[in-house]
């Protein structure tokens, strides 16, 4: 069984204009960087970010069957405490998120967004898992609060009590979002606090991939992290991914990752179909040096997801 375990659905009533904004102010940027030319902030949104857009669900599965994806972990995302409300509400958009996990009930697990300092974040989280269907909670602090917060631990406590895994974004990222709430070790306490909740870091923390790899290699069997985002490194410098993950697997061990692509914004890097495969083949691609076992691929490409939720491979 092949998961994507991090990966996003877009439209644009989801997420606030101020960061669909920068979002094409760092795509300008990027352009004019690589002589590619100077678009406005509105082509690049009709010509870049639209196609992006999924109404139902319906393009990522498409690239899922293209790509042999057998499930997805889809996030929704809470950001409008931090930098403005997206034009559905949090609860509109964790019911659509909901939606898209019983219209693909065998593809897609969502992933409820909440912001733990909504007054109403505990009651946001048991109506997105008791009425819209999801299974899991995204945080995403970069909106500007620590996980490790008196208000986070209420949420915490609740998603305990469901039986459902927290999954939050670490390493920085573009303003208006900020960087400093999203280090590994603000999930340090909380693996403690709560030995019943799956915790799992995303993106193996970027640059602060060291510091998360060693957290959890230092803490029970419930905190995992994916490497969806790393695809930009993987194609800058393959051999550099490479010495990564295998120090990831030396240090933590195989068991304790997830594949992901945290698509569709890094569709443009490496095409979903092309990133699964150049997992699946680091057994026979990886550099000079290196070595992954068959054993440790599939494990990351699938096996471990599915033990969070008890799916049979």
């Amino acid at each position: 069984m092949i998961i994507d375990a991090h990966c996003h659905v877009w439209t644009w009533d989801i997420i606030s204009d101020n960061y669909w904004n920068e979002l094409a102010e760092i795509a300008i940027d990027f352009f004019r960087k690589n002589k590619l030319g100077s678009p406005t902030v509105d082509e690049v949104k009709n010509n870049i970010m639209d196609p992006m857009m999924d109404a139902d669900g319906s393009k990522l599965i498409a690239n899922m069957d293209a790509s042999g994806v057998d499930k997805a972990f889809v996030m929704a995302i809470d950001w409008g405490y931090g930098i403005g409300e997206a034009g559905k509400t949090v609860n509109e958009i964790n019911q659509f998120y909901g939606s898209l996990a019983k219209k693909y009930p065998d593809r897609v697990v969502a992933f409820a967004g909440v912001d733990p300092r909504r007054s109403a974040a505990v009651d946001i989280l048991d109506r997105a898992v008791n009425d819209y269907g999801c299974r899991g909670l995204k945080y995403h602090p970069t909106a500007g609060f620590y996980p490790d917060s008196e208000e986070s631990y209420r949420v915490l406590e609740k998603a305990q009590e469901l039986n459902i895994p927290l999954l939050s974004h670490l390493g920085p990222i573009s303003k208006p979002l900020k960087s400093k709430y999203a280090r590994p070790v603000y999930l340090d306490t909380i693996v403690s606090d709560f030995p019943k909740l799956t915790v799992i870091g995303a993106h193996l923390g970027f640059c602060w991939w060291h510091e998360l790899v060693n957290l959890i290699s230092a803490k029970a069997t419930t905190f995992y992290a994916d490497f969806s985002g790393q695809q930009v490194t993987a194609r800058r410098n393959f051999a550099e991914f490479c010495h990564m993950l295998r120090a990831a697997f030396d240090e933590a061990d195989a068991s304790k990752f997830l594949w992901g692509t945290d698509n569709p914004v890094l569709e443009g890097v490496i095409p979903m179909k092309d990133w699964l495969n150049m997992i699946k083949k680091l057994p026979e691609n990886a550099p000079d040096g290196i070595k992954f076992t068959k054993e440790e691929i599939d494990a990351v490409l699938g096996e471990n997801a599915a033990k969070i939720f008890g799916f049979k491979s």
